[in-house]
């Protein structure tokens, strides 16, 4: 898989997301999460800045 493909899947996946929230199917808090976690079980390289995001959420909460 080239990086054009996965550009094209995660366009898709994100206008999916986005119609889908819209739709008031899921809200927005949600579908950002959702996205978010997707990038990072993908492992592509917008990964290492969303795990950076979900650490530093999770030191607030966690200490």
């Amino acid at each position: 898989m080239t990086q054009t493909h996965i550009w094209v899947i995660d366009s898709f996946l994100f206008l999916y997301v986005v119609l889908t929230s819209r739709s008031r199917e899921i809200r927005a808090y949600q579908a950002t999460l959702i996205a978010l976690f997707g990038f990072l079980l993908a492992g592509t390289p917008f990964a290492y800045p969303v795990w950076a995001i979900v650490k530093a959420i999770g030191s607030l909460f966690f200490g």
